[in-house]
């Protein structure tokens, strides 16, 4: 059985318990059923259910309908393509990969190791022994941090008046330029069937739907302006102009951030003789980063118009800069020509954000909240009972934070998933997917009305695995309380007067890879280095699969005042240059796969931040032997 799930997971798949019976009781070679089964998926397909089996063309004839499992009435759990996924995109990357010049040898570091568009992610962590119950808590452990420096649960049988939830799209707006913009909501569409009571926010009407300005929603208005959201945008098949166009948009929208700051060539230019001897600069994107036999760093750059061999020599001021190159990120660089085509470069120029004079200031508190991992057997929830307890007022709170709450932000991984990597039937305690978004929202119902959620999706959760990732499924929505709005990840929005940039957070795993002095204990360095690069996952082709959008909602164009993620179950804040970085750790306890690395992971801790003043406080709801005291601590700068 292992072996069947973890193939289903090589192609990108998860597969239903049902569907699972199903090929164990298949009295012919498996593996031919398997690969037959993958063959005639959708390519849509998020979750392989019974039905899926059941219509390959060898099913009938060597079964005969003996042996089968019964049918899971209509939606099924886990069987069939979600309606939230994008639509259909290729699975093989075209043979001769497309450069941002449309022709040739690509970008070698963005296509040389990329597997399909929608390959799965690399197994994450397998879970390990479960924590102990422990004895509820009077009260959670509040660190606080000093002030800034001023410059630097529903279920399915709800009544449709308790259930939906917000969403939203990317509006179509002027483009808000390399350093700022905002976008307007407008409502727009009609309710969908089976979320009434719910708010649904999208790009435009529906033809047949009434005017925005006649529509009338029930319930309070949503918590949040959107700003940017791959939910019902996604354009992408995989074809090989699609590759193109991604990357030239990544390119031009990080070279429109550099050419302020610089006044660059265009890298054919180089060639011409005249030019050899003088200094000049060039913006390109990183194709490759080695080291010569004399220890100078050689760095291959491309742009629209060609490609350049960059030699930065080894202990020139600013080289450590170098060190820290990736590929695929696109960068300035400024040096002299031979007119042969050689660049020995003297100075590297990053996107990095500009330093702000003031930072921006909100109202209300956040709770930062990913990684809960329903479903999961190591799921934390005498914990998230101490959480609740605390959020409804039900214990001591003397610092009086709960009842300063005003929103509640999940960065992904709202639940475990199913074959999200092989052998993980065994550590689940809920082993059916929807089961899981049911406890999920039952859990989550728990948080009080008056508090506005915002759920971001995560790679367990059951959207595609290729990033931009829409929001969770229309059909899953109902099940959770109208406080509630869904967002896509990453997802910006403006969300108590401060713009927000919501990123689960994979590419942390190819950076603390990739760049010298990472870690997973400190992840708040690693989202540092999203910002330098205006980009949340600069690297292509390595654990996180990238869907090749018209547009790459992946750049940081405008600079947000949070940026909020989770996923490697390690707590960590930081603040740059006016921007507070924030990850939110985990409700589930430690892992194997942590263990063997030797990674501490920092479960029920809960970051507060209040948007009035941009202070962060750690909230600890896990049972320590501090549970009654209070240390305050900085905030990293």
């Amino acid at each position: 059985m292992r072996e069947i799930v973890k193939r289903f997971a090589e192609e990108g798949y998860m597969i239903d318990p049902e569907a699972l019976a199903l090929i164990a009781s298949y009295p012919g070679p498996r593996d031919e059923l398997v690969e037959g089964v993958i063959r005639g998926l959708d390519p849509t397909t998020l979750v392989v259910g019974a039905p899926d089996v059941e219509r390959w063309t060898r099913w009938t004839d060597d079964v005969g309908g003996a042996g089968s499992l019964p049918k899971t009435p209509a939606p099924s759990r886990g069987g069939g393509s979600l309606p939230e996924a994008s639509p259909p995109f290729s699975r093989e990357i075209p043979p001769s990969p497309p450069s941002l010049r449309g022709g040739g040898d690509l970008l070698a570091g963005a296509f040389a190791t990329a597997g399909a568009v929608g390959a799965p992610p690399s197994p994450p962590s397998e879970l390990t022994t479960p924590q102990k119950a422990s004895h509820p808590a009077s009260a959670p452990v509040v660190e606080l941090s000093p002030p800034p420096l001023r410059g630097g649960g529903g279920s399915l049988n709800l009544p449709a008046t308790e259930t939906g939830g917000g969403s939203f799209g990317l509006k179509d707006a002027p483009n808000p330029g390399p350093e700022g913009g905002s976008g307007v909501l407008r409502r727009s569409s009609p309710i969908p069937s089976g979320t009434e009571g719910s708010q649904v926010i999208g790009p435009g009407p529906v033809p047949g739907s009434a005017a925005p300005e006649e529509l009338r929603l029930p319930g309070p208005p949503a918590p949040l302006e959107a700003l940017r959201d791959i939910t019902g945008r996604s354009t992408c098949v995989g074809e090989y102009q699609d590759f193109v166009r991604y990357f030239r948009d990544r390119y031009s929208r990080i070279r429109e951030i550099l050419a302020g700051r610089l006044n660059a060539r265009p890298i054919e230019s180089l060639g011409r003789g005249d030019l050899a001897g003088r200094e000049i600069s060039i913006i390109g994107m990183v194709m490759e980063v080695r080291t010569s036999a004399k220890g100078n760093r050689v760095v291959e750059l491309e742009d629209p118009t060609g490609m350049v061999t960059a030699i930065f020599q080894k202990g020139v001021p600013g080289s450590e800069e170098v060190e820290t190159l990736v590929s695929d990120e696109v960068v300035g660089v400024t040096g002299t020509t031979d007119g042969k085509g050689r660049f020995f470069a003297k100075a590297l120029l990053r996107p990095d954000l500009q330093a702000r004079s003031a930072a921006a200031f909100g109202e209300g508190g956040a709770l930062l909240l990913s990684d809960v991992h329903v479903g999961s057997t190591y799921f934390m929830e005498d914990a998230w009972d101490r959480f609740i307890g605390w959020i409804r007022g039900e214990v001591e709170d003397p610092l009086g934070i709960a009842s300063k709450v005003k929103y509640a932000v999940i960065a992904g991984d709202l639940v475990d998933g199913i074959g999200i990597y092989p052998g993980q039937e065994g550590d689940l305690a809920i082993k059916d997917i929807w089961e899981q978004y049911e406890r999920a929202a039952e859990l989550v119902a728990e948080i009080p009305d008056r508090i506005s959620i915002v759920l971001s999706p995560g790679n367990h959760d059951v959207v595609r695995q290729a990033e931009p990732q829409p929001a969770l499924p229309e059909r899953l929505r109902p099940l959770f309380k109208k406080n509630v709005t869904f967002v896509g990840n990453p997802a910006s929005f403006i969300l108590g007067g401060v713009d927000w940039l919501v990123y689960h957070g994979r590419s942390i795993d190819d950076l603390v890879l990739k760049i010298p002095g990472l870690s997973y204990a400190e992840p708040e360095k690693a989202m540092v280095e999203m910002l330098k690069r205006r980009h949340l996952s600069p690297i292509y082709g390595n654990r996180v699969s990238i869907a090749p959008e018209e547009e790459d909602l992946l750049v940081i164009r405008r600079p947000p005042a949070v940026l909020h993620s989770g996923h490697v179950h390690t707590v960590g804040m930081a603040r740059y240059k006016g921007v507070t970085a924030i990850n939110s750790g985990t409700w589930q306890s430690q892992t194997d796969f942590q263990k063997k690395m030797n990674i501490q992971p920092t479960p029920a801790i809960v970051p507060y931040l209040d948007l009035s003043t941009m202070r962060a406080r750690r909230l600890i709801f896990a049972r320590t032997p501090r549970d009654d005291r209070s240390s305050e601590g900085p905030l990293p700068a």
